[in-house]
């Protein structure tokens, strides 16, 4: 009896011989994970890049990447000071999808400058600007709502096309 329980136990241990993997040091199965990720990040970001490219040829627009990777075009230079980090300014502007379709029209916001609000490239862009300026900006899905949406109008992975005024 004694050897029978002896034999059990040593075939359970031998059987949960299998250590989950150690906190903080990825599997092969994490990696390949990771690596699907970035390549599907990868195909999502390229495909968007063509997109939007195609939309500013088609308009003609003299549109300057940004190093983010936002577009702006200001077709109307602001004559005062360059808007700088913290600076509040008055905004005005619309949102349309990369499709045509409006989201949002004569939204009015007190901006703060530099705080990376909820729209991320639209900080990046509002940087580049001057007090009067009126501009173009198109911001990649992931940098304005990225992949949820806001919740209400703007759909999931929407590219957006944002006609701004710095008021």
């Amino acid at each position: 009896m004694k050897r029978a329980i002896l034999i059990l136990a040593c075939s359970l241990l031998a059987a949960c011989h299998n250590d989950p993997p150690m906190v903080g040091r990825p599997t092969t199965q994490s990696k390949d994970l990771k690596e699907h990720l970035i390549n599907a990040n990868r195909t999502i970001a390229q495909s968007e890049e063509t997109a939007i490219d195609e939309y500013v040829t088609r308009r003609g627009w003299q549109m300057e990447k940004l190093p983010e990777g936002a577009r702006l075009w200001e077709y109307r230079k602001g004559i005062n000071k360059k808007i700088e980090i913290e600076d509040s300014v008055h905004l005005r502007y619309n949102i349309e999808a990369i499709n045509g379709k409006t989201i949002y029209n004569d939204i009015e916001d007190n901006y703060v400058a530099g705080r990376r609000q909820e729209m991320i490239g639209l900080d990046y862009a509002v940087l580049q600007l001057h007090r009067g300026s009126r501009a173009k900006v198109i911001l990649p899905s992931n940098l304005a709502y990225g992949i949820g949406g806001d919740g209400d109008r703007i759909p999931q992975s929407a590219i957006l096309v944002i006609d701004l005024e710095v008021l």
